[in-house]
């Protein structure tokens, strides 16, 4: 069993589509936009079909013969990842790793402010200190589906403005698609069963990464072409270890922490990890818990939409139920109870909440 992580690189060879979670008869509409980075459902799921077939596995006889009990301890079944555990995904521009834009930054064209948590204020939570701009931009607003390279969210972590945002017309364009439902015996289309899907088509400098970590040896994979996403279209599967995280943890003589999650986080129904119980200091309400052994008290937060993740489930032919995540890019402000030195190299780069072998709730460290 190898322990270390192996990074690889997917490239579409043509658009990508991601549906997102709601149905086509929702709200009045029968369009579908794409999700993007991907589900990391998703990507598992290609990733352990591309070792199965790469050990030329009959799926027919995958589930119940003896034949593949081996296999199976790799990668699992259904909901079961087996011994493999994920990084990511995430976004990959000339093989380099692009992140999140942390959501306590703030953009009006050139200019960037950053939120912090401000003066205690009465509201449905109890006396709360809520985020906002110590210097005034009017017009700033969050930078949502967009991303930086390593340099300029090293940059942003400690405080200071980024170089360079990269945004979603950057990096991808959108392309309308129409369909229509189709009687196979008959070859004709079905009335009433017309569609919209707005399918990606990723700049050629585009790709998606993620890092496998629990592959045997005799399982590594090879360069390879799998089915990905809606439509199952193909896309190219390569190793690529410059991929890996290069966001160094941060020097802080303080006591306080800034929390950033590079991947949807899964904390069941609530917005702080689930270790983490409500507190009150100074008649101002906070919340106190463990991550890693390490205690932290959470001050404030910039949570940004909740990522609603749905799916097919292939084993029981049935929808997946649809969950609601917290996105990445979003921050917490937090104090240290402890030494300081221990709780950064015990934090950065480790993943918090549910379904971390999915890749969820992936951490780098900040200051504020």
């Amino acid at each position: 069993m190898s322990d270390a992580i192996q990074y690889y690189e997917l490239n579409p060879l043509d658009t990508w589509f991601f549906r997102e979670a709601r149905g086509f008869d929702t709200s009045g509409s029968n369009t579908l936009s794409s999700l993007f980075p991907p589900p990391a459902r998703t990507v598992a799921g290609a990733i352990r079909t591309l070792i199965g077939e790469q050990q030329q596995v009959d799926w027919n006889q995958f589930t119940n013969s003896n034949e593949y009990a081996e296999l199976r301890q790799v990668i699992g079944v259904g909901d079961d990842l087996g011994k493999l555990k994920l990084t990511g995904p995430y976004l990959l521009l000339n093989s380099k790793r692009l992140y999140p834009a942390p959501l306590h930054l703030l953009a009006k064209e050139n200019e960037y402010r950053f939120l912090e948590p401000g003066d205690a204020v009465n509201c449905d939570l109890g006396k709360v200190q809520l985020p906002c701009i110590k210097q005034k931009l009017t017009g700033a607003k969050p930078l949502e589906q967009c991303w930086l390279n390593a340099a300029d969210l090293q940059r942003v972590l400690i405080g200071q403005s980024p170089e360079k945002v990269y945004k979603a017309k950057d990096l991808y364009a959108e392309e309308p698609r129409l369909g229509i439902a189709r009687n196979n015996q008959q070859r004709t289309g079905i009335d009433g069963l017309l569609y919209q899907t707005r399918h990606l088509r990723p700049h050629s400098e585009l790709a998606i990464g993620i890092g496998v970590k629990g592959i045997p040896n005799h399982c590594q994979l090879k360069s390879g072409i799998v089915r990905l996403g809606g439509e199952g279209r193909a896309s190219t599967v390569r190793i690529n270890d410059a991929a890996k995280l290069q966001i160094k943890s941060p020097i802080s003589a303080g006591n306080k922490l800034l929390l950033m999650l590079l991947t949807n986080a899964d904390f069941g129904n609530q917005w702080f990890p689930p270790e983490f119980k409500p507190i009150e200091c100074d008649g101002i309400h906070k919340w106190q818990g463990m991550i890693n052994e390490v205690e932290l008290i959470i001050e404030c937060a910039v949570i940004g939409k909740a990522a609603r993740e749905g799916g097919w489930d292939l084993v029981k032919q049935q929808p997946r139920s649809v969950k609601s995540l917290i996105p990445a890019g979003s921050v917490y402000f937090c104090t240290v109870v402890g030494d300081i030195k221990i709780a950064i190299d015990r934090l950065h780069g480790q993943h918090i909440g549910n379904e971390t072998a999915l890749g969820r709730g992936e951490l780098v460290i900040g200051t504020w």
